[in-house]
């Protein structure tokens, strides 16, 4: 049976470690805890005693204060732990340092413990309980002791980090309070800015910064709950933040700040379009909050952003900009990257020589992530195996998380749990257990995605995971699956939510979550405990699913309190709205949309124009969105669209190679591009493509990457191979994998086509002329018939009934499926 040793002052029992020992009991069980008062009998705590229950002792708690530290009691049970610990007989030591007079480098702390633990003040004991408990369901598995040292492991970027102590020691200019770190995804910001401070000397290279995540969908509000969880301040109520005016919530995000800055710890932040948006605009109430009155000129923040700072939002002053410093990080050069590939091979005690080091090397595009993943390669795989698939590496930036999962990819199990993880924002080790009946085979699970970078830590202690955010995308878009037993799990933990709802009995990360799980399943919540972004992430999952009418429901219903909300999360919470009243193809779009400028409105409007079949309206309103935002990415994926849906494959084939090559694991580009391929002249450099193009479906491990890999095949199959029971076959198979989508039937016809299978083309024709299609698929039946018409020898009626009878097409989609009808008269 595991135990934990709580060792303290008797000076801090009633403030502070009895309300952990009480929270401990209620959780985990009076037998778990070794603590004076349930253990020793009165009088009785003896050396003698206290030294057999230490070697009873899995887990060692040591809570630092300003008594602990003078206590004799303590420093014997400190001493006689990291005894045990040196003769490994002590699994694990967690220290808390519960007063604010106490930092992480104190002298009067042992040299051992300052060293080799992350110390970190944590005002209030139930943050300290559940600390406990998560190191408490860690002592099942080993928590990757090289991680740490891999991590460290750093090149170059001498210039950057002479830019930072250059401005950290300006005495000319305010100090900063906050610093920037930008660049794409896995280009080494976190770790630059860790190697800035370790090398200006403001933190010892021991220190635990505490970590947070904010995505596009949070704001002030979450900032406000992250923070909080962090554990500096003292227990608060947090309801109502909904209906506050957003000075009042700027006053207690610096009221909570300062606290952070008295104890001089410096916060990470993981940003992913919270703080700095996806235009590159500095969230108004951040660099308010940074020229609150409560807060100081002292560098207390770090945001790592995967986007450029362009402009604030507001209108601060020279002053108050010059307290946020930007560092643009780009990506290693050559001599950098060769010599993390050199340190890489040492630590992974790899020998190789040097042409395969140049081989290697000249591979390498300038993610750090890559170059280990090309030292990982050459360990597991063997140096033969890397000579001979140097595309791994070469794709390892635009397929970064289908190479990664591919190993996992067929074991349902793991990515089920994937998927589950990927709910979160973060989540811990102790909700985790509740949800999977505290089955230790996925706690193993976690532990492999972790050492494979799925997964990391954060949190004050890193007592919480999170999923690598690349990874979460991959997953989400792929529509994985949580396994059933597990749904059911966590519906019985909603209604022990809802049926208490106090945020003390629950970490943030889970107390938000729950919100958001209950709102999606219309239960009855107290209103003053949401938030913005429950809103908003609820929507989005909503959406995913095409539950349009609740969307709606819940973006109205959210912007009754817009006065309160972030401008930028009003503004994403309207964009769905009309995204949905699109869909639906509801006239309050017209109202909605004309609350939204710029680039925004104009694609709106295509891609609601894109719904109403108006293509011709459609593409004209793309066309502005990409005059007012030069390479906007998601107007030119829904032009696309827009073409392929007219027929205008070649117009849509530089567009959909582009998308393509931005996001080679996204299942829908490659279909795209395919379609448009597939369209063109007939050749062995088309092949090749489409071939290519199967074979990066086929690496994506889904069920919509399936149904679109025998789609694909069979018209490979038809068209290129002339194989037409293969491909009927085929085709076959792809609507039986989700009948309900009628996208394979629409392809089916073309393959009946090029096989001359005219009643086959016939039936498919009467499938979407029943009345539940006939609208939606009108120009496809429109289509249909012109080509029947065509091959039965009519021509000249086929291309006059088209004519009259499509829709929004402009006039040269028109003309050019007019003029495929006479090939027909050829034939």
């Amino acid at each position: 049976m595991q135990k934990v040793f709580l060792s303290h002052s008797s000076a801090d029992k009633k403030s502070y470690v009895q309300i952990v020992s009480n929270r401990l009991i209620k959780d985990i069980g009076e037998e778990h805890i070794i603590l004076d008062e349930i253990t020793f009998q009165q009088g009785r705590k003896t050396l003698e005693e206290i030294n057999r229950n230490l070697n009873e002792t899995d887990l060692f708690v040591i809570f630092i204060s300003e008594a602990s530290l003078k206590s004799d009691w303590v420093k014997h049970e400190v001493f006689r732990a990291k005894e045990l610990w040196d003769e490994r007989k002590l699994l694990q030591i967690c220290p808390v340092i519960i007063s604010e007079t106490i930092t992480y480098d104190n002298p009067d702390i042992p040299n051992w413990l300052r060293e080799n633990y992350n110390l970190q003040y944590i005002s209030r004991p139930t943050k300290a309980a559940q600390i406990i408990e998560q190191r408490m369901i860690e002592l099942s598995f080993e928590r990757h002791p090289r991680l740490k040292e891999r991590n460290e492991i750093f090149v170059g970027r001498n210039e950057l980090i002479a830019q930072f102590e250059e401005r950290i020691d300006d005495f000319e200019k305010c100090k900063p309070v906050c610093m920037v770190a930008s660049g794409i995804t896995s280009v080494g910001r976190k770790t630059l800015l860790r190697k800035c401070i370790y090398k200006s000397n403001i933190k010892k290279s021991s220190y635990p910064f505490p970590e947070i995540t904010l995505n596009y969908a949070d704001s002030i509000e979450d900032f406000i709950f992250k923070i909080y969880d962090l554990g500096f301040e003292p227990e608060s109520k947090l309801d109502g933040l909904m209906t506050m005016s957003m000075e009042e919530k700027i006053a207690i995000a610096a009221t909570f700040m300062a606290t952070i800055q008295k104890q001089s710890d410096i916060v990470f932040i993981d940003d992913y379009g919270s703080v700095i948006s996806q235009d590159g605009e500095l969230a108004e109430w951040f660099w308010k909050m940074i020229a609150h009155e409560k807060m100081k000129e002292k560098f207390s923040i770090c945001v790592i952003s995967r986007y450029r700072l362009r402009s604030f939002a507001g209108n601060p002053s020279y002053l108050n900009k010059q307290k946020i410093v930007v560092f643009e990080v780009p990506e290693l050069n050559k001599k950098e990257r060769d010599g993390l590939l050199q340190r890489y091979l040492r630590f992974e005690n790899i020998e190789i020589d040097i042409e395969d080091k140049r081989l290697i090397s000249g591979l390498l595009t300038g993610l750090p992530e890559q170059v280990y993943y090309s030292v990982q390669l050459l360990k597991s795989k063997g140096l033969n195996y890397l000579r001979n698939n140097t595309n791994e590496i070469v794709a390892f930036s635009s397929k970064k998380a289908n190479i990664l999962l591919r190993e996992i990819e067929k074991d349902k199990e793991q990515i089920a749990m994937l998927a589950l993880l990927s709910l979160f924002d973060s989540v811990s080790f102790k909700f985790l257990l509740e949800i999977v009946d505290n089955d230790e085979k996925y706690i193993q699970m976690i532990n492999g995605f972790i050492s494979k970078s799925l997964c990391e830590y954060v949190g004050a202690l890193k007592e919480y995971i999170r999923v690598n955010e690349t990874i979460k995308d991959y997953v989400t878009r792929n529509n994985y699956s949580i396994l059933d037993k597990h749904k059911t799990k966590m519906d019985e933990n909603l209604k022990s939510f809802l049926s208490s709802m106090s945020m003390n009995e629950y970490d943030v990360p889970e107390f938000l979550f729950s919100l958001k799980l209950a709102l999606s399943k219309g239960e009855k919540i107290d209103e003053r405990h949401l938030v913005p972004s429950i809103y908003l992430k609820t929507m989005t999952e909503l959406y995913n699913k095409r539950r349009n009418k609740e969307v709606i429901l819940f973006a109205y219903k959210a912007l009754e309190k817009e006065e309160y909300i972030d401008p930028r999360i009003a503004f994403e919470l309207r964009y769905l709205l009309c995204s949905a009243l699109a869909k639906l193809k509801d006239n309050r779009f017209n109202e909605e949309v004309h609350k939204i400028t710029g680039a925004n409105f104009y694609f709106l409007f295509g891609f609601y124009y894109r719904q109403i079949g108006k293509y011709a309206n459609a593409l004209e309103m793309l066309d502005k969105s990409m005059e007012k935002r030069a390479n906007f990415s998601k107007a030119k994926r829904e032009k696309v669209q827009v073409y392929i849906s007219m027929q205008e494959f070649q117009a849509a084939k530089e567009l959909a190679r582009e998308n393509y090559l931005n996001y080679m694991d996204n299942p829908y580009h490659i279909q795209a591009y395919f379609s448009c391929v597939i369209k063109s002249e007939k050749n062995m450099e088309n092949k090749d493509i489409l071939y290519g193009l199967i074979d990066s479906l086929k690496n994506i491990n889904t069920d919509i990457a399936k149904e679109m890999t025998l789609r694909c095949q069979a018209q490979m199959e038809a068209i290129y191979e002339d194989d037409k029971e293969k491909a009927i076959s085929m085709i076959d198979q792809a609507i039986a994998c989700n009948s309900d989508i009628q996208y394979a039937r629409i392809v089916k016809f073309d393959i009946c086509d090029k096989l001359n299978m005219t009643d086959e083309m016939k039936v498919i024709l009467e499938y979407f002329e029943q009345p539940e299609f006939r609208n939606k698929y009108y120009n496809n039946i429109v289509s249909f018939k012109s080509i029947i018409m065509a091959k039965e020898g009519n021509v000249v009626g086929a291309r006059n009934y088209f004519m009259a009878n499509i829709r929004d097409y402009t006039d040269g989609a028109k003309e050019k499926f007019a003029s495929k009808l006479e090939r027909y008269e050829r034939e």
